[in-house]
């Protein structure tokens, strides 16, 4: 009875092995490309000019079994690769912009704390603006007294000593370089009122308050830095 089971299933077994359609290798499959002159060619082996140019293998029975693209050419890599940097880019930009937010709703709780930030800015720069403009006046006197000696002394036929001469360039220095500053300032303080700006149509929007033009571009109290969201953004 054992002897029959067995030599049953090794008849089965034998079957199985003849109906299975043997394993398909590499060595099995036709590979197709399109020559030159745009006609399609088969063969075991694709010619080194084709190679590149993309191909089909198909199994001995004429069905597709897998796909070679063509090689990119050095042109479209490199659109590819300028593709990629712009989506870098942009998804960078997003996440900045989204962490600017979060700082901007975490910073402020009403238009009017933002308002108040951005006055309490400007006058900071009004201040260091009007003691620049103070020490400015006093450089001016010291050069006008410095200047008046060294006429005295050519009056007398004699010439200016050199350490008058070199304090004279010196003050004249001072002088420009605290009326660079001013300069300076003068622009920071535009620059702080548009962000604070954009801060406050950006806090509306993220609130679903509606626009106030007229209020959000009134002058300031006083008059600049950069604010929480504008230093976040900084590079």
């Amino acid at each position: 009875m054992a002897k029959t089971g067995l030599a049953a299933l090794g008849a089965t077994l034998a079957l199985v092995m003849v109906t299975l359609p043997p394993a398909v290798t590499a060595a099995d499959r036709i590979k197709c490309w399109t020559n030159r002159d745009g006609i399609r060619e088969c063969g075991n082996v694709v010619p080194p000019e084709y190679s590149q140019k993309g191909y089909e293998e198909k199994n001995l029975r004429g069905i597709t079994v897998g796909t070679q693209n063509r090689a990119l050419t050095n042109e479209e890599l490199e659109t590819r690769r300028q593709q990629a940097a712009e989506i870098a880019a942009q998804e960078r930009e997003q996440a900045r912009r989204e962490a600017n937010d979060r700082v901007l709703l975490a910073t402020f709780a009403s238009v009017d704390d933002i308002l108040l930030a951005r006055d309490g800015q400007i006058a900071n720069i009004d201040s260091q603006i009007r003691v620049t403009r103070s020490h400015i006046e006093k450089l001016h006197a010291n050069l006008g007294a410095m200047i008046a000696r060294a006429a005295a002394s050519e009056r007398r036929g004699e010439q200016p000593s050199e350490e008058i001469t070199a304090n004279i360039d010196n003050v004249r220095e001072q002088i420009a370089d605290n009326e660079s500053f001013i300069e300076n300032k003068i622009a920071e303080q535009q620059s702080v009122k548009v962000q604070y700006n954009a801060d406050i149509r950006r806090f509306r929007e993220l609130k679903g308050l509606l626009p106030n033009p007229e209020f959000e571009n009134s002058p300031p109290t006083t008059g600049a830095t950069v604010p929480p969201s504008a230093q976040l953004a900084a590079p």
